[in-house]
């Protein structure tokens, strides 16, 4: 992998290769014009993250790929004319795919990637291998290395196509690595470029990678690659916004909180009119239409929204009292009062008593938020009632970073009466 060779190479060490050098040199990597060979600027920012990175393919691929890419770095005509033709060659091929039912398999089984990418020059070839029924594919992608390498290997087959098989299969148990991360990650890195600062927007993947890749194959896909972004469902698209984590390197920014309510809704519910039990009008059809919500109940963005909060005002505010159970072990485990956190942080004194609850929501837009709470949540709530331990809520809007706050939230919870429900919603107005 490019990290452990980088790291050799910045210590001095050479190894027994023929290309040791000159690939990371090919693409911008490596100075091999001095002796000995040393790291430019961009080696030695992607050598930056062999310690978090080194055994997670997807993201490192992304991490090199913002470098050369975007990264600003002044490389030389040869390594720029390389990248923009591997570039090219990924442009090349998509501009062949089309919205075909079988493109998920080519990311499913990205050794088909390799197929599809050499015998991209042969005219109408990508469209009939997209025609072919699932099942053939399926057997396609199940030749694997071995399989592909003696494939059209006898007689009375022309010999160049023996020779394209055993290509595609010196490549294929790689497609993962040197196809599919590659195609992901660079659809990623232009999808970033276009969300607009501190906002939100429509997930749209652009051409031509949308020929391959749809907006839930990105949705399902980009927590594997990258924190840059954040996608999530409103109810009616799938929306996409800047990464809420703070960039390293500098302390947190100011994190201004706006205070909100928290509303129950216990009123009974009414009408918008008065007719009788057996009226006509009640059995008219009234239009179902998707309304966005303002909710967003993502594990990964709660997770990261729990990370907004920690890093921009909960860490500052309390140091080391602080506990994070939130995504963590400790929200299954009981405190000493016998129940479970039901909160994502909470304080401490010196006692190690829990001195305040706080538990963090993801929303999106402004209020009004009809937020929703758990069974395990409410009863914190309760407890922390009577027993005077103010709670905080905590609302990080995910398209924007802005931050709500509901203060000792408690009593208000604790006024509401559950009966057996397992969730609930409240409205948080401004």
């Amino acid at each position: 992998m490019w990290l452990d060779r980088l790291h050799d190479i910045n210590r001095g060490i050479t190894r027994a290769h023929g290309n040791y050098f000159s690939d990371p040199a090919s693409i911008g990597l490596v100075d091999n014009l001095v002796r000995p060979p040393v790291l430019t600027p961009a080696g030695r920012a992607f050598l930056s993250f062999r310690s978090t990175l080194r055994d997670d393919q997807a993201r490192a691929e992304y991490e090199l790929l913002k470098i050369l890419y975007f990264g600003g770095y002044n490389h030389q005509p040869d390594v720029q004319q390389f990248l923009a033709t591997k570039r090219g060659q990924l442009f090349a091929v998509l501009d062949q795919f089309t919205a075909s039912p079988a493109r998920h398999l080519f990311l499913e089984h990205p050794g088909l990637l390799v197929v599809a990418e050499l015998i991209a020059g042969f005219p109408r070839a990508i469209r009939r291998l997209l025609e072919l029924p699932e099942q053939d594919l399926l057997d396609l992608a199940s030749l694997g290395e071995h399989g592909f390498t003696n494939l059209c290997s006898g007689s009375g087959f022309p010999r160049g196509l023996a020779r394209l098989c055993r290509r595609i299969g010196s490549d294929y148990t790689r497609g993962e690595e040197r196809r599919l991360h590659y195609l992901v990650s660079m659809a990623l890195l232009a999808i970033v470029q276009t969300i607009p600062p501190r906002s939100q927007a429509q997930l749209r993947v652009p051409p031509p990678y949308c020929n391959l890749l749809t907006e839930m194959d990105v949705y399902s896909l980009h927590t594997q690659y990258t924190t840059d972004m954040n996608a999530w469902f409103d109810g009616v698209n799938l929306q996409v916004s800047s990464s809420l984590a703070i960039p390293p390197g500098g302390p947190p920014p100011p994190a201004p909180l706006q205070l909100v309510t928290v509303q129950p809704q216990t009123a009974t519910p009414s009408g918008t009119g008065t007719a009788a039990a057996d009226d006509q009008s009640r059995r008219t059809r009234r239009g179902a239409r998707r309304t966005p919500v303002n909710i967003v109940l993502d594990p990964v963005l709660s997770e990261r929204a729990e990370d907004a909060a920690e890093e921009r005002i909960l860490r500052p505010q309390h140091g080391a009292q602080l506990v994070r159970v939130g995504h963590r072990r400790g929200e299954t485990i009981a405190l000493p009062d016998g129940m479970v956190p039901g909160a994502d942080f909470y304080v401490i004194d010196a006692s190690a008593d829990p001195i305040e609850f706080i538990e963090i929501k993801s929303v999106s837009g402004n209020p009004p938020f009809d937020v929703a709470f758990t069974r395990a949540e409410y009863w914190r709530a309760v407890r922390s009632a009577g027993a005077g331990v103010p709670c905080r809520l905590i609302l990080v809007d995910v398209g924007t970073g802005r931050l709500f706050e509901a203060r000792n939230f408690a009593p208000a919870l604790a006024a509401l009466q559950l009966g057996e429900a397992l969730q609930f919603v409240i409205r948080v107005v401004a």
